[in-house]
């Protein structure tokens, strides 16, 4: 049975934008061989569909592609890392360092995506990194609007000391987490790994509930209080951009 032309170009395309991000209809038509009133049509109904979306002239996946991509792979967080991870590019891009996407996963706490730093010297992760709940500014600024019961479940579970600075007394981490929750702002302060100091800002749902936090960790001797600021205030910046484009992306998901 002969393949549908429209649909087999329109396949094409879908697989040439998954695997490049972000691209222009100019790109299209010179990689895929495809004439530039076909590619306009079917770019612009997939946009109209929502299976693609378009900023600046550039096409990227759209939210309805991913509600199928989430339901096949069982994949909660695959919206939030596509929305987040161009972010991450931009605040890399402009600081040079690493900066990363977590998420609390039950006792620990995960790396979904990160974007590492285009300097030589710098500080390097796995992007499926797990980490402990107590030690670290994303670890913090996710457990910090826990349950009391909650909380208590995972700190009976140990505190283990990792540098001279991790915080192992139950009572000094409430308090920790207690300034986090109100400062919407965390600081690791070389408690997780020696000579690495990092900060972390939540990215909240509507509730104000926080769903996941950036965070930039950086060599100890290169995050000074005046470059911890101006990262923190850019990051702020950019997890706001971050929940409105989920606000946007739930919104029509329900159409």
């Amino acid at each position: 049975m002969e393949l549908v032309p429209a649909l087999e170009k329109m396949d094409k395309i879908l697989i040439y934008i998954y695997f490049n991000r972000e691209v222009s209809q100019v790109e299209i038509v010179k990689n895929l061989n495809i004439s530039r009133a076909t590619a306009f049509r079917i770019l612009h109904t997939l946009v109209e569909l929502n299976y693609l979306s378009i900023t600046n002239k550039k096409y990227s996946l759209g939210d309805k592609f991913y509600l199928f991509l989430k339901n096949d792979i069982k994949d909660n967080f695959v919206l939030l890392k596509e929305v987040t991870y161009p972010y991450l590019e931009k605040l890399s891009l402009k600081f040079k360092e690493t900066f990363k996407l977590s998420i609390l996963d039950n006792d620990k706490v995960r790396t979904l995506c990160l974007v590492e730093s285009s300097d030589l010297n710098k500080v390097s992760f796995s992007d499926k990194a797990i980490y402990p709940i107590h030690a670290g500014a994303a670890s913090k600024l996710l457990i910090c609007q826990l349950p009391e019961y909650k909380l208590k479940l995972l700190i009976d579970n140990g505190l283990p000391k990792y540098t001279k600075n991790t915080i192992t007394d139950p009572e000094v981490l409430r308090k920790e987490l207690n300034k986090i929750r109100y400062s919407r702002i965390s600081f690791d302060n070389m408690e997780h790994s020696e000579n690495i100091k990092a900060v972390a800002i939540p990215i909240l749902d509507k509730n104000n509930r926080i769903v996941a936090a950036i965070s930039c960790p950086c060599f100890s001797e290169k995050l000074n209080e005046e470059r911890e600021n101006e990262i923190a205030k850019e990051m702020k910046k950019y997890a706001e951009k971050i929940r409105e484009k989920l606000y946007l992306a739930e919104d029509n998901l329900r159409k």
